[in-house]
């Protein structure tokens, strides 16, 4: 007897053998119910409790939290805002740098300079604190994703 199309090579090779079960539609029912528990056909599901042999662990299907999949989404979007700000004060940095640059080349006073350079140094400081933060959202949004789709931390 040839096996059916759609069962693995090894399944092919194993199982030659047919025994049929008559059964009443509750009784099929539940032995349909519980395979598809366990993730397994009817019939690997007879064979394992005819045999005794252990059934398979359940499969942990996950779950999706609505309200944190909801949170998730908006925190996601909130720090896309962020960035796109931070990308802007980079932009702004590196203005001062050329501002800078041309200065020196000028022969500009040295005051005006220094003005400058304090001014650039201090938006540094408040872009790296911009991204430490960012960096910290991601974290907390990786666990959060997590969460959503049911998977350990």
């Amino acid at each position: 007897m040839k096996p059916k199309p759609g069962r693995s090579g090894s399944q092919k090779r194993k199982t030659t053998a047919r025994i049929a079960v008559n059964c009443t539609p509750a009784q099929k029912d539940a032995i349909v119910e519980k395979a598809l528990a366990f993730d397994q056909s009817p019939s690997a599901i007879c064979l394992n409790m005819l045999l005794d042999a252990p059934l398979p662990r359940r499969r942990r299907q996950p779950t999706v939290n609505d309200n944190a999949l909801t949170a998730y989404l908006g925190a996601t979007a909130k720090l896309k805002d962020v960035l796109k700000e931070s990308l802007a004060e980079l932009g702004k940095s590196g203005s001062n740098l050329n501002q800078i640059a041309y200065m020196l080349n000028a022969n500009t006073a040295p005051p005006r300079i220094m003005n400058i350079i304090e001014t650039a140094v201090e938006e540094h400081r408040v872009l790296e604190a911009r991204h430490d933060a960012a960096f910290k959202d991601l974290d907390e949004l990786r666990t959060m994703a997590m969460d959503v789709w049911g998977l350990e931390h």
